[in-house]
């Protein structure tokens, strides 16, 4: 058994793959394993595999039919060996420490998980550092619920991530899935150090100017976490803290993502109306309440469909 396995979904990132690599292979933890999923790109980042393959005995390639990230990361789970596992998307790159330290946390503390800040990494080379974890509380599981729902920036013990934990045919797999952990969660540990590089590239999903059906998806991975803590006790306890992260992540960054997107206005209507129907009294979150005047102000435009202020709001 490794220490860490690393799983790398791999989809036309040729331009990008090598740096991803690089990143991994000159790890200071040296007990670890490279999974490179292959998600039948039709680009030549397979030839950069076998490449490092030939280059790098840890390195293991996989290759698949296109099913998407989640089926990537599932499929490479299966064949994944470590103690924890880690996850790279393939046009980002890490500090070449961040599984040594990771990893170290995780067996000081015992943790189930450890989460650590990054870089919003840009194409004009501007680096930005985002908070891994926001300790709110003295309770790391609300803290975590609170926090951003990436995988990339965190290890997770093998034996609570399961063999379909992603779930698949859709994007914002992360939201719909990692905050649903903490019921199997005893111990969560934060390393305060950015490691991780997130590329935002203009060709992303996440930034497509057309709108899509695969916009949606937000509302539907609402819907998993909405549903699961209507039906489970357990989930209940912590209503607050999904409240937040609902709100902060559908109905804010989802309008600021999409409002310049032709063809948005109904999928944006339909998020205010799911917010109705289930929380309609976020303004008295106490999370939101501490964000400060200017975020409650702006998220209550958006709630209202204050559309016109806002641009104009914007603009001044």
């Amino acid at each position: 058994m490794v220490k860490v396995s690393i799983i790398v979904p791999v989809y036309n990132v040729e331009s990008y793959l090598e740096r991803c690599l690089d990143s991994l292979i000159n790890q200071t933890l040296k007990d670890i394993e490279i999974i490179v999923v292959n998600d039948g790109s039709p680009d030549n980042s397979q030839k950069i595999i076998d490449r490092y393959k030939k280059k790098d005995k840890r390195v293991i390639s996989l290759m698949k039919e296109n099913g998407g990230l989640s089926s990537a990361r599932n499929y490479g789970l299966k064949k994944a060996t470590g103690e924890y596992i880690g996850y790279v998307d393939s046009d980002d790159w890490i500090d070449h420490t961040m599984y040594e330290k990771m990893y170290k946390k995780a067996k000081e503390d015992d943790s189930d998980i450890v989460s650590c800040d990054y870089y919003k990494a840009y194409d004009n080379g501007n680096h930005v550092v985002m908070p891994g974890l926001l300790l709110e509380s003295n309770d790391m599981k609300k803290n975590y619920i609170i926090s951003v729902p990436c995988a990339w920036n965190k290890i997770y013990r093998r034996e609570i991530i399961s063999k379909k934990h992603w779930p698949e045919g859709m994007i914002y797999e992360d939201f719909a899935s990692n905050p649903l952990l903490i019921k199997k969660i005893n111990k969560i540990s934060y390393v305060d150090e950015p490691l991780y590089y997130y590329f935002i590239r203009e060709t992303s999903i996440m930034n497509d100017k057309v709108f899509k059906p695969k916009f949606y998806d937000i509302l539907k991975a609402s819907q998993i976490l909405n549903d699961n803590i209507n039906k489970d006790k357990y989930y209940l306890q912590y209503k607050r803290e999904y409240e937040y992260l609902i709100i902060d992540n559908l109905l804010r960054d989802t309008y600021f993502r999409l409002k310049d997107v032709s063809g948005s206005k109904q999928l944006l209507k339909d998020i205010v109306d799911f917010i109705k129907e289930n929380y309609c009294d976020f303004l008295n979150n106490p999370y939101i309440k501490k964000r400060g005047w200017k975020y409650r102000f702006i998220t209550k435009q958006i709630y209202k469909r204050h559309y016109k202020l806002l641009n104009f709001i914007s603009r001044s």
